[in-house]
């Protein structure tokens, strides 16, 4: 791309901008969650006295602390154009305990060129500061510090801020083809896929859903409310887009025993083609000759229970799962998996944003919702959030990590860019990302240590 075009493109954008084409972060107040949200900013960084540098960003931001940049800028020695692009991490200011008020999106391995060598280019360091409304705790960017080659970081001058919506993008192609071209994923997912009515007539599978929540116990009660909400949000929305029912169970309350969820196991009658799905977030322990490598779970509402009477393997409920032979079995469980009385490590919020209101519905593809619900074979996946002797960390605000990014890597998968997605490249993902959140909180003196385990066959 030649230097006249590119800056004919930012030129046209500034004047979009002025006449009020782009919804300002200001408007904040009138945006909720999503799974993802995209900003726009140009920054420019000083370099002399009568010199400067200005980039132009693309982020992508996913409701779990990571992202993805695309960054444009005109190489000050060669004047040539140059694109490239970087994975984020959020890596919180812990200072400010489990609501840090402000958060770092970092870069995670090094930049991938896209057009032109990767020249004069510094680092970026993006900064978001938490905004909580109405108990709904968000973050919004706030400023950019880019690297310098002896490792310092200056500051840049924000010129542009700014929010985009997926409506605003699928009506901004010329925008969009600044940083994507035709062939990228991203940006065939915003011109190639177009909303499509659901089937007409029902499908014969069904998705049986039961979650299980402590959502009475005074230490995580909170978090495991969040979870709950998650999970059936996700896989409600997935069984109205694929038009197939779905039949909730909710364990949760006071409802909350041992006796409940034998029953509802006992009780599930699923055909050879049907989802099963089996949900867990609360406390969750091992004894110390338990051969599983997986967790048993508390279901006990109060301390005043005898926990050897109210708790069930993870393990075994999958096993027991199995005997149903649905076409689909998945076990999920977010929990410690650590000795008893070890206590739930809280840690810091972690970067999310909100979509703006009113922005268009998410289109399912249901290619890939296909391939992983509706499989030639059966198919059996058991998850288990922490690996042996190792606690599961959450934030009561934002619910369990492992969950969160569980949530964020299926919606992302289903409704954005799947590429060639797996169950084992989404347990993957999920698990990466639930470990780097779970650094920034302490587990006794040292940094918390969770790897989720997870098998899928076949």
């Amino acid at each position: 791309m030649s230097k006249k075009p590119f800056s004919g493109r930012i030129e046209l954008f500034r004047k979009c901008t002025a006449a009020g084409f782009f919804a300002i972060l200001l408007t904040a107040a009138t945006l909720k969650s999503n799974g993802q949200s995209y900003f726009y900013f140009e920054n420019k960084l000083s370099l002399s006295q009568d010199s400067s540098l200005t980039y132009y960003t693309f982020l992508t931001l996913y409701n779990n602390g990571s992202g993805v940049a695309r960054i444009r800028y005109i190489e000050p020695s060669s004047g040539e154009n140059r694109l490239t692009e970087i994975n984020l991490l959020d890596s919180a200011d812990t200072h400010g305990g489990i609501y840090s008020q402000e958060h770092y999106l970092i870069h995670e391995g090094d930049p991938l060129p896209v057009e032109g060598a990767i020249t004069g280019f510094h680092m970026p360091r993006f900064v978001f500061k938490m905004q909580n409304e109405e108990n709904d705790i968000f973050y919004v960017p706030d400023s950019i510090a880019y690297q310098w080659p002896d490792g310092s970081w200056r500051m840049s001058e924000m010129l542009v801020n700014q929010q985009k919506s997926h409506r605003e993008l699928r009506k901004e192609r010329e925008f969009v083809s600044v940083f994507f071209s035709e062939s990228d994923e991203f940006y065939m997912y915003l011109y190639n896929m177009r909303t499509s009515p659901r089937d007409p007539e029902k499908r014969k599978e069904k998705l049986y859903l039961i979650t299980v929540a402590n959502t009475l116990d005074s230490t995580v009660g909170n978090s495991t409310q969040r979870d709950m909400a998650n999970v059936v949000n996700i896989f409600t929305q997935l069984a109205t887009d694929m038009n197939m029912d779905i039949l909730t169970q909710k364990i949760m309350d006071n409802n909350l025993s041992k006796k409940a969820v034998e029953l509802v196991l006992a009780k599930l009658r699923p055909s050879s083609v049907d989802v099963v799905v089996f949900y867990y977030s609360g406390h969750g322990f091992r004894y110390s000759n338990d051969v599983s490598e997986y967790p048993r779970i508390s279901l006990r509402i109060n301390q005043k229970t005898e926990l050897s009477k109210s708790n069930m393997s993870v393990e075994g409920i999958y096993k027991l799962l199995l005997q149903k032979k649905a076409k689909v079995t998945l076990v999920l469980s977010d929990c410690c998996n650590g000795d008893i009385g070890e206590h739930a490590p809280f840690g810091p919020t972690f970067m999310k944003s909100r979509a703006p209101s009113g922005d268009s519905k998410p289109v399912l593809n249901k290619g890939i919702a296909s391939r992983l619900f509706f499989p030639a074979k059966p198919l059996s996946i058991l998850i288990g959030s922490a690996d042996k002797n190792q606690l599961a960390v959450g934030n009561p605000s934002m619910g369990g990590y492992f969950t969160n990014s569980f949530a964020v890597e299926l919606r992302k998968v289903l409704y954005g860019m799947p590429g060639d997605a797996t169950w084992l490249s989404i347990l993957a993902n999920t698990r990466k990302q639930a470990s780097w959140l779970a650094l920034a909180a302490l587990c006794g003196e040292n940094r918390c240590v969770q790897s989720a385990r997870f098998v899928v066959r076949p």
